[in-house]
């Protein structure tokens, strides 16, 4: 078993891993999955993932924050915001 520990609390966690001819990416910060064909693939659409997540959590932003399931999700909501820029928030995953 492989075990991660993190010092910065908003950076969010990529995983990588193959999968029947394709590459699933999870981030388990924000509960979000995808796949793509290639490793890069998985995560471009990952990060796409995200910020199509941080619209929705925002648009229901007083709802969302305070869901017992989504309310942890707030402070890397809040950086994705900040980031503004696809190539800023992939310096988020680490």
């Amino acid at each position: 078993m492989l075990i991660a520990i993190k010092d910065v609390f908003e950076k969010l966690t990529a995983i990588i891993e193959p999968s029947e001819g394709v590459y699933v990416a999870i981030c388990p910060e924000l509960d979000l999955a995808t796949e793509g064909k290639t490793p890069e693939e998985a995560l471009d659409d990952l990060i796409d993932m995200a910020i199509d997540y941080r619209e929705q959590y925002m648009e229901e932003f007083e709802t969302f924050s305070k869901s017992p399931n989504r309310a942890a999700h707030k402070p890397y909501i809040l950086e994705i915001q900040e980031k503004r820029t696809k190539e800023k928030l992939r310096e988020l995953f680490t």
